[in-house]
């Protein structure tokens, strides 16, 4: 990553999502640092998530939820986040995509430091200032979807966005029972 910033990239992944893909993955990173990079950004979520459960004021009268065990939520995280490798791989592979593993893991997992950045300011929003944390979730929200979709169809070499969309729809479908059952549920 000499010739650019780990910042530059970040903006070019907002700005023009294709092309930061395209240089994401001629880094052709190995499997040792997409582990590590992996394993990190698994630590840096449950982080951010303890931090919410943490930092943020109970709204009077109402009870704070009992906090979850830090290991539950480094599994927790870890599975969803490899699940989505996963979804993403087999999902395109249906829809005739060509990226392999270590693509769509490389994309994931930078985009997952994104989101964990955007967490963070969502947090520090919904502390500061929580009336502005709504639409920058909404914005985020927007905005992930826009680079995921990209991101995908660099990865496949779909062509058209429109498979990506395919793909996350695929994705979603899979994904819904799959979430269920490793969230725990709130108690009544």
């Amino acid at each position: 990553m000499n010739t650019m910033t780990l910042g530059s990239l970040a903006v070019l992944t907002l700005t023009n999502p294709a092309e930061a893909a395209r240089r994401l993955l001629e880094y052709r990173l190995g499997r040792e640092v997409l582990w590590l990079g992996f394993c990190l950004a698994v630590i840096l979520n449950a982080l951010v998530q303890f931090g919410f459960e943490y930092l943020l004021p109970v709204p009077d009268g109402m009870d704070a939820p009992p906090p979850e065990p830090i290991f539950m939520s480094l599994i927790r995280s870890g599975t969803l986040m490899m699940f989505s490798i996963a979804a993403f791989l087999f999902a395109g592979r249906l829809l005739g995509g060509r990226a392999t593993f270590n693509e769509i893991m490389t994309l994931t997992v930078w985009l997952q430091y994104l989101q964990i950045t955007a967490m963070f300011i969502t947090l520090l929003l919904a502390i500061a200032i929580p009336f502005l944390m709504v639409l920058f979730l909404f914005a985020t929200a927007i905005v992930s979807l826009y680079v995921t979709l990209h991101f995908l169809n660099e990865a496949h070499k779909f062509g058209t966005l429109w498979k990506s969309f395919g793909v996350i729809v695929l994705s979603a479908l899979v994904a819904v029972p799959f979430v269920l059952a490793v969230t725990p549920s709130a108690p009544v």
